[in-house]
């Protein structure tokens, strides 16, 4: 190097390139290890090639991690990048097999690149323990030779090291040949753990579930030793995973050299800005490598700086999934060689493959999550000098949220990861290939038909599986079904060929092609441009030719969302957020040329390609019309409102769950035909759902609050990429309002009030509520004990009054406080809190009959918030509605009981909704208990005296007559809908 890194960060400040640029540095000092004496349950002949190696103590995380390992336990280490973790598995495997020859292990990654440097390792340390003639280990994959196959499988290593497409493809469904491996198969280690997340994550899950089946089958229940970067949620991730409780390790011990990070935000366009700094940092003597978030972009720079300075055309290279294997391992040996100065990457680099010392790690664009910034970054710096990662932001509204709170980002853990076991094409398409593997049986451990019956019953209609004429089992309805199932994505795979020759370039995923490779669009390829000459559908094949533009292209499209099941709902502020399943309808329907170096749009072309349809899962927020009508009175645009708010929502998704940008959807109406009102759909990009809009909903409060602060804090006027312009948007970002977003999320998070001359506060509004309300949901069957019928007497008191939701109209937004239900089959008083809604829906759907006062336009109205369920199919008496039916004026609860029972009410509605605010729910309970037992007393009262007492306005108590009945009542059917609804349940 020819000057550290402290005065190269001095000389960027003080330069003019980038003197106004750098806007943020922190420095992470020097970290000392923390030791642990070699662990002593160690074969001695692992303790003398440690000390050779120089290895006189372990980290902390290694010791505590190897103890879990050798006691037997299920083992997980999250410790950042370079701390040491291949030395935790290698050393509790090799000693098992030093005490169990015949003990196997199988090492698994989640690219071949990886197999490579651990093989490299593991033979290193077999050969170091001497053992190198008695314990073997072999790679068993895609690249592996056809001869080379057969004898690995006919003499299985100790270690044999695999992808978990391999796997999938070729081990488990051949285990028959691999009876030697499953019967002695006692660890099971997973490497780069973090990176099984979403469709890869749930498609490895049921690989793994599989795995572990075939295991049961010949006797074995191996060990797993996992490793990861940090991740926020390992217990929850890694039993999703993998079905079992870990130990896990995740206190670092390993030393630190000093670390630089610094933010960068450049005023024009942040790739130029990379490419500079690039450059000075390789002609500074820095080994660099830069990471882009996109295919694209990683071509276009290496184009840019191999243009400046041609002679680096050698010393620098592009890298990219997509590229041809032996592609990708040339640039690795020569990178590791020192053949190579620097490279320019995707994600495919970021995992843990040996290519030699960095010094210097520059992102193009924050990565999308805390953990992957760290993953990336923390492939500089091993060689223990000190080094330096630059951050130079994008106008993008994660970017910009972190350029304007550096302390949020250093101070913000990592994300969590989420995999999905739900996800029905998955589950089904694995359901096929574990059948095939061994036919599925009605006690099956892995996919116990009790859990798995519906799915089943769907692949015998569907004639995925075929179901045994004479036992309960379950074949494939064709062989291999494996070769059918793509675990790195959902649908096939399109090959990129060379118009001349046919020769091969590449590959792009299915959900990809329409926007990447339609034709007339321009494909990058290690710095070269090839135009689309043709899409074939048919045969999954997309031609292109060599091109030189100075344009690029931008895909245009149309969405359409259909609401296909309810299944959950609440009220949340000033809106209700519901989560289901969702039918996606998109169309490419043309393509922009845009500048190279510019977002000028120089043309627009139509295209006419097939639509993409596709069921997942999604979340859904409805708008009232009161705050549609009062955005429109402000002269703003509503529909450009919504769509920016639905915009920033999906670029702060990375913010809590670890994922993607790209593996988020969304769309926005104006007016939703099922909904009946105004909605906003988030959903996941891939069919089936991968669990990312479920967390989405537990917290969209928090979601909505930091979309809020967003856009507040960003300085444009009519909004940018940097809070609501979206790069991948279908629309062209037209039309989006800024000004009336900030005031809808406003509305919705009730940080603004609308005045009482805003909207219609209507006394009786409810009932109207009522009739528009949506039903998504089929009742619940009623549990009816002919012993003894079930009376339901209940009340509720809410967060907020009317006026705070806008009026009467909206109960649903008002929120229980508490809810008090007194069951007559148990004789007793049940208190129910918001999170327990659930529960008390379930009680008054189990009722033979329910009996409130005022229920049917208030309680009801208020539970709306909480289910699509028609209370209107609930045997219901509501005292209030019979008393102003015979009087023809309202008598409230209070007066009823004075005049009657000579009680009275312990309190009122205003004290109610005081009481909430000062935390005093016990307070609530209470009062609510009296009521509940007021209105069951007057209704006891008026079924046996067939009358009750009121005073008159003029004076003087009066009897009112009342003809109810408990009996008949109790006896009244359900209309024909409400019968149709339980018959299907």
């Amino acid at each position: 190097m020819d000057e550290n890194i402290k005065e190269f960060i001095e000389g960027l400040s003080g330069s003019p390139l980038f003197k106004d640029t750098v806007v943020h540095h922190e420095l992470f000092l020097k970290k000392d290890p923390s030791e642990k004496e070699i662990n002593e349950r160690l074969d001695p002949s692992v303790r003398k090639y440690l000390e050779r190696c120089g290895i006189g103590k372990f980290y902390s995380h290694q010791h505590d991690a190897i103890k879990h390992a050798l006691e037997g336990r299920h083992t997980a280490v999250l410790t950042p990048t370079g701390s040491g973790k291949s030395l935790i598995y290698n050393a509790a495997v090799l000693n098992s097999i030093l005490e169990d020859r015949f003990a196997k292990a199988l090492y698994i990654f989640p690219i071949k690149a990886l197999e490579q440097d651990q093989l490299k390792g593991l033979r290193e340390f077999i050969e170091g323990i001497g053992r190198q003639k008695e314990i073997t280990a072999a790679i068993y994959d895609g690249d592996t030779k056809t001869s080379e196959r057969s004898k690995i499988a006919a003499n299985v290593p100790n270690v044999l090291i695999t992808t978990p497409d391999m796997l999938h493809l070729g081990i488990i469904p051949a285990h028959a040949k691999w009876e030697k491996l499953f019967s002695h198969l006692k660890y099971i280690v997973i490497d780069e753990l973090h990176t099984y997340k979403g469709v890869f994550g749930t498609h490895v899950l049921h690989v793994l579930k599989r795995l572990r089946r075939v295991c049961a089958h010949y006797g074995s229940h191996p060990q797993f030793i996992c490793c990861s970067a940090t991740v926020n949620n390992p217990d929850e991730f890694l039993r999703a995973l993998t079905g079992e409780e870990f130990q896990i390790v995740t206190e670092d011990g390993a030393p630190k050299a000093q670390r630089n990070f610094v933010f960068l935000n450049p005023a024009a366009s942040p790739y130029t800005a990379a490419s500079q700094l690039f450059l000075r940092c390789i002609e500074a003597g820095y080994k660099t490598i830069v990471f882009t978030k996109a295919r694209k972009i990683t071509e276009l720079i290496y184009s840019w700086v191999t243009e400046k300075k041609p002679r680096l055309r050698e010393r620098i290279s592009s890298y990219r999934a997509g590229y041809m294997p032996a592609e990708r391992r040339e640039i690795e040996e020569k990178l590791f060689n020192d053949q190579m100065d620097g490279v320019i990457s995707t994600s495919a680099l970021e995992m843990g493959i040996d290519i030699g010392g960095l010094d210097v790690c520059i992102l193009v664009g924050y990565p999308g999550t805390i953990a992957r910034t760290w993953q990336r970054g923390g492939r500089v710096g091993r060689s223990g000098n000190d080094s330096a990662i630059f951050l130079v932001a994008q106008q993008d509204a994660l970017d910009q949220y972190f350029i304007n709170h550096p302390d949020d980002f250093f101070r913000r853990g990592c994300e969590d990861v989420i995999v999905d076991e739900t996800n029905q094409p998955i589950q089904k398409a694995h359901l096929i290939c574990a059948a095939s593997e061994l036919p599925l049986k009605k006690n099956d451990p892995a996919y116990p038909f009790e859990h798995y019956a519906v799915t089943i019953r769907e692949l015998e209609a569907e004639r995925g599986l075929f179901k045994s004429a004479v036992e309960d089992l379950w074949y494939p309805a064709f062989p291999r079904p494996q070769r059918n199932v793509y675990i790195r994505s959902i649908g096939e795979g399109f090959s990129i060929f060379e118009a001349d020759g046919r020769k091969p370039i590449g590959e792009v995923g299915g959900s990809r092609v329409f926007t990447e490779c339609h034709k007339g669009a321009i494909y990058l390829h290690r710095g070269r441009q090839f135009y689309v000459e043709k899409l074939d559908l048919e045969n999954k094949n997309v031609v292109v030719s060599p091109a030189a533009e100075s344009y690029y292209t931008q895909a245009l499209s149309e969405k359409e969302t259909e609401i296909l099941s309810q299944d959950r709902m609440k009220p949340v502020c000033n809106f209700i957020v519901k989560e289901g399943r969702l039918k996606v309808t998109e169309k490419v329907t043309g393509y922009h040329k845009k500048e190279l170096y510019g977002q000028t749009i120089l043309d627009t072309h139509d295209l006419e390609l097939p639509p993409q349809m596709f069921e997942t899962k999604g979340i859904w927020i409805e708008i009232e019309w009161m705050f549609q009508d009062y955005i429109k009175r402000q002269k703003l645009n509503y529909m450009g409102a919504i769509h920016a708010i639905e915009h920033a929502v999906i670029s702060l998704f990375p913010l809590f769950i670890m994922c993607d940008r790209d593996d988020v959807g969304g769309i926005c109406y104006p007016v939703h035909s099922q909904a009946g009102k105004s909605a906003i759909f988030i959903y996941d990009g891939y069919p089936g759902g991968i669990g990312l809009s479920q967390r989405c909903y537990e917290k969209i409060e928090e979601h909505l609050n930091a979309t809020l602060h967003l856009m507040k804090n960003c300085t444009c006027q009519i909004g940018c990429p940097s809070c609501i312009h979206s790069p991948k948007c279908g629309a062209a970002n037209k039309p989006l309002d800024k000004e009336g977003a900030i005031l809808l999320l406003e509305l919705l998070l009730g940080k603004r009030k609308l005045e009482k001359s805003d909207v219609s506060v209507e006394e009786d509004g409810v009932e109207t509520g009522l009739r528009n309300m949506q039903r998504f949901l089929a009742a619940l069957p009623l549990q009816v004990n002919e012993k003894k019928k079930r009376i339901v007497y209940f009340d509720l008191e809410t967060q907020r009054s009317a006026a705070e939701v806008g009026g009467w109209n909206n109960t649903h937004l008002m929120r229980v406080s508490v809810g008090v239900a007194y069951d007559s089959r148990e004789e007793r008083f049940v208190e129910f809190y918001e999170s327990g809604m659930d529960d008390l829906i379930t009680l008054l759907k189990s009722a033979d009959l329910v009996v409130g006062f005022n229920v049917k336009r208030f309680d009801y109205g208020v539970l709306r918030g909480y289910t699509g369920f028609d209370f209107a199919k609930l045997n219901t008496f509501d005292i209030l509605e019979d008393v102003f039916a015979k009087v023809g004026f309202r008598l409230s609860l209070d007066h009823l009981a004075k005049n009657t029972l000579n009680a009275q009410k312990s309190a009122d509605g205003l004290q109610a909704l005081a009481w909430f605010k000062e935390g005093r729910l016990d307070l609530i309970a209470k009062y609510c208990v009296k009521d509940v037992e007021i209105t069951r007393d007057i209704f006891l009262y008026g079924a046996e005296k067939k009358h009750l007492i009121f005073e008159r306005k003029g004076g003087g108590k009066v009897q009112l007559p009342v003809d109810w009945d408990v009996e008949a009542l109790l006896a009244k059917k359900v209309d024909a809908a409400r019968e149709k609804g339980l018959a299907g349940v």
